[in-house]
């Protein structure tokens, strides 16, 4: 039942992940905006307690609950009780203070796009409404009671959440749907790399040129699997192998790439975010060029719906418990 309960959240965490690039901290008041925030409860919480306001919209203590149980539940397997309050390098917080601060945002926005909804007139029908219920009634039904107030759950409460969250997936589609997604074949074109990536700033650009300059020499004898020398070597990020692509704001490494042929190697690259080693693992074809038409999409819409998400979300106050913030649950 925890798995179904999960499987039912899965779509709108991984919508809501594409409005979370900048994340701030939650904010304990804001003010001055179209609709203020009504007042939260702080102190001592019980399960009606306010603890988040977004604008006139109230969210109590049960549902945040509800929220940060799933959250909970998807990671149980690997982070036990001891590593759940492990304490992280950001500002002295514990996993699960994160993870709190994680919940309240992705409460903010649903109740921001539930808004939006309301004043565009995206509504959900009668079929949809009746699988956010029935869904509800499942899920209550394989849960004993003691469960059920253990994670605030109450079956009004958990329709509630999940037509919600079908309506953010609606109002994500409404947004999306208005992209262009017309994508020229010449744009499309693209081949699979693996990257070394080196980072520089003004003042260690040569040197970090110099080290580039070594590996690119070093990938060029290299007999070995390219994978493993980029994991060993590459900087601030874990995304070694991806398509580059017509359509790469690097344009120097896109030229580059898109003149190689399979198993060979780039020299070194400069773009304006660092140097690039480029290893070709598969060059232009139908499949590839596909999928990256289908990237390029994909991007256009989640910029597309980044954009509508912030304009919304400046219409409405926003307020967070403090006693939420620093709760351990």
């Amino acid at each position: 039942m925890k798995k179904r309960l999960t499987a039912i959240f899965f779509v709108m965490i991984m919508l809501l992940s594409c409005v979370a690039c900048g994340k701030q901290e939650p904010a304990e008041e804001t003010v001055d905006q179209k609709e203020s925030a009504t007042a939260v409860s702080n102190g001592t919480l019980s399960d009606d307690s306010v603890v988040i306001a977004v604008g006139k919209t109230q969210v109590t203590y049960n549902e945040f609950k509800i929220y940060y149980n799933v959250m909970k539940d998807q990671y149980e397997e690997t982070l036990t009780d001891a590593l759940w309050s492990y304490q992280t390098d950001t500002a002295q917080k514990t996993v699960g203070q994160e993870a709190i601060e994680d919940v309240v945002r992705m409460i903010i926005q649903v109740k921001v796009i539930a808004k939006a909804a309301a004043a565009d007139g995206t509504v959900l029908e009668a079929d949809e409404k009746e699988e956010a219920d029935h869904n509800a009634q499942t899920i209550c039904e394989g849960m004993d009671e003691d469960t059920m107030k253990q994670k605030g759950i109450t079956q009004a409460l958990l329709t509630q959440v999940f037509e919600e969250n079908k309506l953010a997936q609606k109002m994500y589609n409404v947004v999306t749907g208005k992209v262009d997604v017309n994508v020229l074949a010449d744009q499309a074109k693209a081949a699979r790399v693996q990257l070394i990536y080196l980072p520089y700033t003004d003042g260690n650009k040569e040197t970090v040129r110099a080290t580039a300059e070594n590996l690119g020499a070093q990938a060029k004898k290299l007999e070995g699997n390219f994978y493993k020398f980029a994991k060993e070597n590459t900087q601030g990020t874990d995304d070694i192998e991806c398509l580059v692509g017509q359509m790469d704001t690097r344009t120097n490494l896109a030229s580059a790439v898109l003149a190689l042929k399979q198993y060979e190697t780039t020299g070194v690259v400069e773009e304006s975010d660092g140097f690039y080693i480029a290893y070709c693992v598969e060059t232009s074809n139908k499949t590839i060029n596909e999928e990256y038409k289908n990237d390029l999409i994909a991007e256009r819409q989640v910029k597309a719906f980044q954009e509508a998400y912030s304009q919304w979300s400046e219409n409405y106050g926003v307020r967070v418990s403090k006693s939420l913030l620093v709760d351990k649950l």
